[in-house]
Order: structure tokens, then C-alpha cells, then sequence
């Protein structure tokens, strides 16, 4: 049934062209002024929807404007919509070079960011506080202190160095091209007669400056936003905004909408007279009114500590259940930090009610208890396959495993089974080969485990006592800092004589180097050398290891990649292989139809073969995908039907490994849905985004891998031009994979090269040497190597005063004090402190008398505990922090910590300043003005054992907290 505008709403969505601003508070109807205003533009104004630009603040938001213009039919899919980071890159892409990116420049995430600052020798516990102060700067010009300045000027020539940039690095070099460089600016500015902007009370700086040069010359731009509910300063917004819109644009009234649809007037009189002990707006706002009331009264509770507080709004939540018989998704417990959800959460699942978390907070989404919870679903059926890929997918990097997915097929005797078969042909030291022993082991070693305990609690506690997650060796860590051993010359003439002495089982003989000759020998015997010469030179038969073999290098670092080289040399590329591509009618994986097939046949690394066909689909190809493919309806009109061609493409296929780009999400569903009337598909698969993204941190789009390769992509979103672009780009990927493994081989031998560095000394030592020589005797002291006693069993043999002592050797790689830190055994609760804080609530309320009746209550507590992504779930309580609940309603909110220590912050010594203050009224006017019927706030006097201090906002709108004594108000 159509939704009739308000007077309010009709004036936003039918305002004449030009700039325009509108005012629009909570459940005042935002969205569907800014949708109904394109529909306007484009049936009433007539303008072409290919010339409309939405941004917005979520991708969520951007699909949601789509769906809800279906009725326009291809005309909704024309409109451009996205966030302004999206439109930042794409512009970019086209014209990064004048902003110092080439072609293909990746974006840095927050955890490529982080391993950037830890590389840079910043702590963990700073990384937050550090990016947080790196946006303020280049989003709002705030000042960096001397030591962040140091750290931000290293971090971005880091990142130059790869070709990134970060996403506030998109916004600020895309508003600076756009200023700096006129014939672009005219160009993209052309693009477009109208741009839409929602949430603009969330711009920064940087982004309104993209907005105010695309609307610059036409001025058509209509912008949607509150400024009673801007809660993000802290990643940039600003609030003034409002003010420079007015005047680059010349906009003299604001456009209100005055009806707060959502609220009863007893919520929204409450938090309007919070939110209006800040400062007046820019504007003189029309006043805004809540058009219905309720029988529930606004209610602020006082308890005497936050276990008191959990307690109550337990036997709240369920008794209010029970009397109106509402789902649970009606309900919504809100909170300022995610430390007082992770404590409500295990309240919850602990008495049997469903919730879900922010993102990122549920149970389950942390890694550590991840990987716990994969770990004693195996104990609980270790039988069950599906159980074992799980815990194989926690520990094992993707494309190991999905390279391990061409090799190894599901058989009679199991995954587990069948990988361990694979394993037992692979090389001893292949790449890969040891971590897939690991896994293996680790499976078998569960089973152990489970019948060792009879308590759930001691059995986690051992679980997690080691290092868990994806396995990964800290030369993996530190690719990007090594050097091919490849392309050292003296390190190949090297390895091709030690591995022909290897190859033969010749004698190695290692000239004497006042001790360092012991860690050599030692690495040489990791690789597989048994026979060792003796004395101060070498027997005729040996192959001779002397000091200055490898001397740009040096022997100690030298000989390392010598041997990642000898023991690497045999890995194989993928050399044979048929690469494919699709066009289809649409991206809609469920419902689209091939018109475009092809493959290419790859042989030795060399394309040999070709196969490609239009098809004429049943279903009408979209708009937006001819846009893309320049793929039309003519002509494809003469053209065979799926059916027709694809006997023809599954015989060129054959018996090859079929790879695609993107193929698991994709290419490969919609093959496999539209053969499955024809006999099926039967092709083992490889999708080559799986390793794109562990090889590349940036983009991983075909074009853009193969602009950074040299690749020619011919006519791009073409099936045949793509599929030889992604042969080609395939076999640099495979070739880089390859350069990865030598780089990183021989993990195992960091504790000798820790040791053989310590030895090893040089006037000009290479800043690769440094990192190693730091990073490897972590390895050489740790409590798993025996390196220390093998050299000191070594010098002894050896009989010569001049070789350092054991002693000494400690020293020099850090001293016994770091020593004894590095072997001291580590509790589950010291290594995974956060983790086990969460697991031990679960853990108290598995009560079962044997272990498999507590795992099995642990896991169903976990299932409970869920997050999916920002959609409301029927059957599930809300648990969100307050600044992750904008767009979001409930029938029943409570807001837990409406005190003065949680919002708005501070301290007696560091009091909340004006600005935090202010922000603060707004985060809980956001928070309050979620609720439709029924509204409860809480205050602890006691949280985590401290005081939380006054209640401020409470007193503010005009609220006394009633005190509760018993579990139940």
C-alpha cells in the first residue's frame, strides 16, 4: 500500500531543483523523502536517471534505495548510489596518478593498517588511539603530536612504497584532485545534473569538499541530515558543515520534517528536552511533534551495582514477554561501550535467551573462542567431517586450502583421511606441507584431549593455552620485508651447488668461523645434509661452505636464503589450467542467465586453446549489465541457449582445473544451477580472488591485478578478453605465490639463524639483517628450540676458548632476563586474557555432570549469541552499542549506563569536556529515540567494582532514578 507524504515530506520531495537542505529528526521518514525525491527527478522532472547521484552513509543504504524504486523497473538501477569512500576510489582508479597512485593501487584495511604501525614499532594497545588520531589530522587538520607526526610520516611513505592508501587517504586525495587538477574536476562534474546526499551530518571536511565540487556548476544538490543527531566526531564529522553548505549554495530555509512518526510523545518530549540543552543550530527548526502516545511511562532505575542491574533487566525482559507476547526481536538493550554487552551477553545466553551483537562482538566472532569452539565440536563428534573442514578453515590459510581443493577430492574415507594422504606425498619441507601436518596432528590431538578431561573449564583452559588461529610464521608476517632469494645472484650459484651436493649425498664441509660455523652446520642439517667434513679445510670429496661465499649478504643471512632456495626449488607452478568467464544478465546469483561464455586453455604457462559463445538468455537482461558488457538484447537474439552450448564448453573444460575470478561467489553457482538439468558439474574448481587477496592487501578486481601485471585486458566485461586476462593475470599470481614461498621457507630454521646473526658481524648490515637478527632470536631463546644447547654441546666438542660461550651467545641476543620471559609457560588467562574473561561466564553455566553434556551446553549457549550484520532479527534480542543503532526501531529499548562515568565519559581527575558533553546528549538522543512503545534506563552505582559518579543526562530531562532493591520494579 503506498505511504502518503506528509505535508512536510511532500515539501522536502517536491522541492524545486536547486539546493536544498533537509532537516529531518528521528522517525521522521528520511529515507523515503530521499528515495520518493529521486522518483520525482526522474517522472516529474524528467531527469535521466544515469545523471543521479546518491551517496550514502552504508552500502546497505545505497541497495536498500534500489529495491525500494523496483517499480521503475531498469530506470532504479541507472541511478548511481554508494558511499562517498566508493566514489573516491572508483574516481581514483581513472585518476590516482595525479594524486602520486598508480593503476591498481590497493586499500589498506584496519588490520593492514595495524601490521603497518607494528611494523613501525607501535605497541598493539596504541594502534586504536594512534589511527584515531591520524583521521582527526587529515580529515579536520587537528595537530599530531611530535611523536605521531614521526610515526604518521613513516606510515604513509610505507604505504606509498605499496601503492595504498587507507580509507581516509581515498577521501582526502580524491577532494584534493578534484580542487587541483580542473580538467578532471570538469569532466567528473559533468557526469551528473543532481547529487543526493543522506546522513550529511556524518561528512567530514574532506568529504563535503567532494560533494561541493561535483554540485558546483548545476548547485542541484539535496542534502538530508540532522544535526541533533551527528554522534561521530571522533572519525571526523563536523558539524559546521551545515553552516558552509548555506553558504556555497546559498540556501536561506531549511526544509523540516516535522512528524516523528516512531516515538510516543512521552519518549520524544523527554529527549527533545535533553538534546535542547545544547547549543541552538545553525537553523530556527519548525518544531517537531510525536503523533502518538503510549501507556508506558519513561522509566530511569537505580541500582547498587551492574550484577544487581543484569539481574533486573533479566526478569524484565522475560516478564514483559510474557505479558504482551512480543518476539524477541522487539527488544533492544543498548549500552555505550562493548564491555557492558559482553557481560549483559552472557547473562542472557546463560538463562536460554537468543541475542544478537554488533558486529564483530558475538561470541563466536571472537578468534580466540573461534577457534575454541571449532576445537570441541571436533571433540564432541570427531567423526564428522564437516566438523573437521570447519576447525581446518580456523587454522589453515585460505588459499593453502583452497589450493589443497584442486588436489584432494571428497572420498569414502573422509577429508581428514584424504589430506593426510596428500600430505604423506608432499615433500618434507614443500611449502604448506608443514602446516598441513600441524592441522592433521591437531585433529588427532583433540580426540586425545577429550578423553584427558572430564571438566569443560580445564579442558578450554589447555585449548587455549597455546598460540591459536591461522597458522602463520613470522617470516609470512614479514614478507614484504624480505628479499627473493632468487634475485641474489651469489645466493643461486650457491644453491645450485649445495643442491646438487644434496642431490648426489655428497659430504658439506663448513669453513671454521670462531663459533658461527655450529649454526651454519645446523641449518644445512635442517635441510637435509647428514654428512659433515671435519678440520681446518676440506676433504676432496665435500662441498665447501666457506665465509665469503655469499658477501654482499653475508654468510649468516646468505646461507639462510641458499637453503629457502634449494629446499624450494621444486615446487611447481600451475601451469595447466582452463581459465573461464561469464557475462550474465544481471549480478542476482539466484536468478541470472549466462549471455556471455568463454575459456582458455593454458599449457606449460602458454595459452593454447580458446573457446567462447554468445547465449541467448530466457530472462531479460538488465539495463545496468548491458551498461557494463555492451551486451544487448539484439544481439543476442540469434543466438544458441545455454543448453546448446554447454556440452561444447564442458568438453573443452575436460579433466582441467577450471579457474575463475571470483568464482565461488559467482561464476561457478550460476554454472552449476543452470547445468544442473544437464548432467551437472563435475569440474574441480579454483577460484583465483582466494589468492588475490592473502597475495595482494589492495584491490583484487581482475582490471585492476592485471593493470598492476602489465596484463592487456582487451574489451573488459567481455567473456573471451576476460578469460585471457585472467590466464595471463592467473600465472603472475601463481608466479608470485611462488616468490612468496621462497621468501618465507624454512621457518623452522629461525632459531639457527637467530643464533648464526648473533655470530655474524658486519659494518654495513642491511636493514633486512636487523629485522631478522631481532625478530629470529626471539626463536633462538624461546622455549621450543633446543638451539642453545646444541651450540653449547657444539663448542664443547669443538674444544676452542676462542668460540663464545653459551653465556655470551644469550646476550648478545637479548639476555637471560628476556629469556627466561620468553619461556616461561603462559596460562590460557594471561595469553587470551579478554577471551577467557568471556568464556568463564559461559563456562559457570555448564552445569551437565560428564564433559560431552558441557560441551554440548557450551555450544548451543554460543549459538545463541549471534550477529547478522544490522538487519533486526525476529527471534533474537538486540544487544548494540549506542552509535551502532541509527536506522534501527524497537518496540522495547533499554539503555543500560546512563551514567556519568559511561556517557558522556570522563573522570573526577579528566572531567568529559564541553564538545564531549554535547556529543554525549546527542549519542543518547539517538539511543532514546529508537524505542516505539516502551523506554528503560538504568544506572549502576557500582560498575565493574568503581564508582560511575552522577547521572547528569537523567537530571537533565527532567528524570530521578528510582532505586531497586529487589530484583524485579
Amino acid at each position: 500500500m503506498p505511504f502518503t507524504p506528509t505535508p512536510s515530506q511532500r515539501a522536502a520531495i517536491e522541492a524545486d531543483l536547486g539546493p536544498a537542505l533537509v532537516l529531518a529528526g528521528p522517525g521522521a521518514g528520511k529515507t523515503f523523502c530521499l528515495i520518493e525525491r529521486i522518483r520525482h527527478l526522474i517522472e516529474v522532472k524528467r531527469m535521466d536517471p544515469e545523471r543521479i547521484h546518491a551517496f550514502t552513509f552504508t552500502n546497505k543504504a545505497a541497495e536498500e534505495i534500489g529495491s525500494r524504486l523496483d517499480d521503475l523497473g531498469e530506470k532504479a538501477h541507472l541511478v548511481r548510489r554508494g558511499t562517498i569512500h566508493a566514489f573516491c576510489a572508483d574516481l581514483l582508479r581513472q585518476h590516482g596518478h595525479h594524486e602520486g597512485l598508480e593503476r591498481g593501487f590497493g586499500i589498506a584495511d584496519e588490520h593492514y593498517q595495524q601490521s603497518v604501525l607494528s611494523r613501525l614499532g607501535q605497541p598493539a594497545r596504541f594502534h586504536a588511539a594512534i589511527l584515531k588520531s591520524f583521521t582527526l589530522h587529515r580529515l579536520r587538520g587537528f595537530e599530531l603530536s611530535e611523536r605521531d607526526a614521526r610515526t604518521y610520516a613513516e606510515y604513509v611513505q610505507r604505504l606509498a612504497r605499496r601503492n595504498m592508501a587507507d580509507f581516509d587517504m581515498l577521501v582526502v586525495k580524491a577532494a584534493h584532485l578534484l580542487e587541483s587538477v580542473p580538467e578532471v574536476a570538469r569532466e567528473v562534474r559533468s557526469r551528473w545534473d543532481c547529487i543526493l546526499v543522506d546522513e550529511f551530518q556524518d561528512l567530514n571536511p574532506r568529504q563535503y569538499e567532494v560533494v561541493r565540487a561535483l554540485a558546483r556548476e548545476h548547485r542541484n544538490v539535496f542534502a538530508v541530515g540532522d544535526d541533533e543527531q551527528s554522534i561521530f566526531s571522533w572519525t571526523g564529522a563536523d558539524l559546521t558543515l551545515f553552516a558552509a553548505l548555506q553558504n556555497d549554495f546559498g540556501i536561506v530555509r531549511a526544509i523540516t520534517l516535522r512528524d516523528n512518526h516512531r516515538c510516543p510523545s512521552q519518549i520524544f518530549d523527554r529527549a527533545r528536552a535533553l538534546v535542547r540543552r545544547n547549543p541552538a543550530g545553525l537553523w530556527t527548526k519548525e518544531e517537531i511533534v510525536a503523533t502518538h502516545e503510549t501507556p508506558h511511562p519513561v522509566r530511569a532505575l537505580n541500582f547498587g551495582d551492574d550484577l544487581h542491574e543484569a539481574d533486573w533487566l533479566l526478569e524484565d525482559l522475560r516478564a514483559d514477554r510474557e505479558r504482551h507476547g512480543l518476539r524477541w526481536g522487539d527488544y533492544a538493550v543498548l549500552y555505550r561501550r562493548h564491555e557492558i554487552g559482553d557481560a549483559l551477553e552472557a547473562t542472557l545466553i546463560g538463562a536460554g535467551v537468543p541475542c544478537r551483537l554488533a558486529q564483530g562482538r558475538a561470541v563466536a566472532d571472537d578468534p580466540v573462542i573461534a577457534y575454541a569452539v571449532a576445537a570441541l565440536k571436533v571433540i564432541a563428534d570427531p567423526a564428522d567431517d564437516a566438523h573437521q573442514e570447519a576447525f581446518l578453515r580456523v587454522v589453515l590459510p585460505p588459499s593453502l586450502l583452497d589450493l589443497l581443493r584442486t588436489k584432494v577430492e571428497a572420498g569414502v574415507d573422509g577429508l581428514r583421511a584424504q589430506m593426510e594422504a596428500h600430505a604423506r606425498s608432499l615433500p618434507r619441507r614443500a611449502p604448506g606441507a608443514s602446516k598441513l601436518w600441524r592441522a592433521l596432528f591437531a585433529l588427532r590431538n583433540l580426540e586425545s584431549l577429550g578423553r584427558k578431561h572430564d571438566d569443560l573449564t580445564a579442558l578450554v583452559e589447555e585449548l587455549l593455552s597455546q598460540r591459536v588461529g591461522v597458522y602463520r610464521t613470522m617470516l609470512e608476517e614479514r614478507h614484504e620485508d624480505l628479499s627473493d632469494p632468487a634475485n641474489h645472484p651469489e645466493v643461486v650459484q650457491l644453491a645450485d651447488r649445495l643442491g646438487a651436493a644434496l642431490d648426489a649425498g655428497r659430504m658439506v664441509w663448513v669453513e671454521p668461523m670462531a663459533g658461527l660455523e655450529i649454526p651454519l652446520r645446523a641449518m644445512l642439517h635442517g635441510i637435509g645434509f647428514t654428512r659433515f667434513g671435519v678440520g681446518p679445510s676440506p676433504p676432496d670429496d665435500a662441498e665447501p661452505v666457506r665465509a665469503g661465499d655469499v658477501p654482499t649478504l653475508g654468510i649468516a643471512l646468505g646461507l639462510f636464503k641458499v637453503l629457502q632456495l634449494v629446499a624450494t626449488r621444486r615446487e611447481a607452478p600451475f601451469g595447466d589450467f582452463v581459465a573461464v568467464d561469464i557475462e550474465t544478465t544481471g549480478r542476482d546469483v539466484e536468478r541470472a542467465e549466462v549471455v556471455d561464455l568463454a575459456a582458455v586453455r593454458v599449457r606449460n604457462g602458454q595459452v593454447v586453446d580458446e573457446w567462447s559463445s554468445l547465449v541467448k538468455p530466457r530472462v531479460p537482461i538488465h539495463a545496468a549489465a548491458a551498461a557494463v558488457t555492451g551486451i544487448t538484447e539484439a544481439m543476442v537474439a540469434g543466438k544458441p541457449h545455454f543448453e546448446d552450448v554447454w556440452p561444447g564448453f564442458r568438453d573443452f573444460c575436460g579433466d582441467d582445473v577450471v579457474v575463475a575470478h571470483n568464482g565461488y561467489r559467482f561464476d561457478f553457482p550460476i554454472l552449476e544451477r543452470m547445468s544442473a538439468p544437464l548432467g551437472g558439474y563435475r569440474f574441480t574448481t579454483y577460484d583465483t580472488l582466494v589468492l588475490a587477496r592473502e597475495l595482494h592487501p589492495g584491490s583484487r578486481k581482475l582490471h585492476d591485478l592485471a593493470v598492476r601485471f602489465g596484463v592487456d585486458t582487451g574489451h573488459e566485461h567481455r567473456a573471451l578478453d576476460d578469460s585471457r586476462a585472467l590466464a595471463r593475470v592467473f600465472l603472475r599470481l601463481d608466479a608470485e605465490r611462488v616468490t612468496r614461498s621462497r621468501k618465507t621457507a624454512l621457518a623452522n630454521l629461525l632459531d639457527q639463524l637467530g643464533i648464526a646473526l648473533a655470530l655474524w658481524s658486519a659494518p654495513d648490515e642491511s636493514a633486512e639483517a636487523k629485522m631478522l637478527r631481532q625478530a629470529a632470536a626471539i626463536y633462538a631463546l624461546g622455549r621450543y628450540s633446543d638451539a642453545l644447547e646444541h651450540y653449547r654441546a657444539q663448542r664443547e666438542l669443538a674444544g676452542d676458548p676462542a668460540i663464545p660461550t653459551a653465556d655470551d651467545l644469550i646476550e648478545r641476543l637479548g639476555g637471560k632476563g628476556l629469556m627466561e620471559r620468553l619461556r616461561a609457560e603462559k596460562t590460557a588467562d594471561e595469553r587470551y586474557p579478554q577471551a577467557m574473561a568471556r568464556l568463564r561466564r559461559l563456562l559457570q553455566r555448564c552445569e551437565a555432570p560428564t564433559l560431552d553434556g558441557q560441551v554440548r551446553e557450551f555450544l548451543e549457549l554460543v549459538a545463541l549469541s549471534k550477529h547478522d550484520g544490522s538487519t533486526v532479527h525476529q527471534d533474537r534480542v538486540s544487544l548494540l552499542t549506542l552509535h551502532s543503532t541509527k536506522g534501527l526501531e524497537f518496540s522495547r529499548v533499554y539503555i543500560v549506563g546512563v551514567e556519568d562515568a559511561e556517557i558522556p565519559g570522563g573522570t573526577q581527575h579528566k572531567p568529559a569536556m564541553k564538545a564531549e558533553i554535547e556529543e554525549g546528549r546527542r549519542l543518547l538522543y539517538v539511543g532514546m529515540t529508537r524505542a516505539k512503545d516502551r523506554l528503560v534506563m538504568t544506572r549502576a552505582a557500582k560498575r565493574n567494582d568503581l564508582p560511575t559518579g552522577g547521572t547528569q543526562f537523567l537530571s537533565e530531562m527532567g528524570l530521578t532514578p528510582e532505586p531497586v532493591t529487589s530484583r524485579r520494579a
